[in-house]
């Protein structure tokens, strides 16, 4: 019986170790490149404030109940950081969701996915907060960022 608890312990502490592992981004590593998506909305433009990345999808409904919120968040926080809003649909079909007449989010499609891997996203809603010198300092779910936990985080 011992062993076979040695042997459980040993293959837990070995996924850990491996998902650990496989961890692409942390937060204080450098942010991957946003390069090549299909812009929606008008280009971001290189600012020098924070960009927080947002990863959506329309078939989640917290990505879609959080686009009040995000654009609410984008305009509060205009002068201290940019948001982007990324998806890996069409343009055609998110368009008409994401793009309003007093938005302050950049929208962009990454079809191919490619960012998608890069910031190692398994799920969405999935958020980064990229400083400008391109290191990450918040990760993780948007709907648990309090805006104490914001102010913190763009004030590093």
């Amino acid at each position: 019986m011992k062993r076979l608890l040695c042997i459980v312990l040993a293959v837990v502490a070995t996924m850990q170790t491996f998902s650990l592992c496989a961890q692409r981004v942390e937060v204080g590593s450098r942010a991957p490149l946003i390069g090549d998506v299909e812009w929606i909305s008008d280009p971001l433009e290189a600012s020098g404030k924070c960009l927080m990345v947002e990863f959506f999808h329309s078939s989640n409904k917290d990505s879609r109940e959080h686009i009040d919120h995000l654009n609410a968040l984008a305009c509060d926080y205009r002068h201290q950081m940019d948001v982007l809003m990324l998806t890996r649909e069409p343009s055609e079909q998110v368009a008409g969701m994401l793009l309003h007449e007093y938005q302050y989010f950049y929208v962009a499609t990454d079809e191919s996915g490619k960012l998608f891997r890069s910031f190692d996203v398994k799920h969405v809603p999935y958020a980064v907060i990229i400083n400008p010198k391109g290191i990450i300092v918040w990760a993780g779910n948007p709907l648990t960022l309090s805006d104490a936990m914001l102010k913190k985080t763009l004030n590093k």
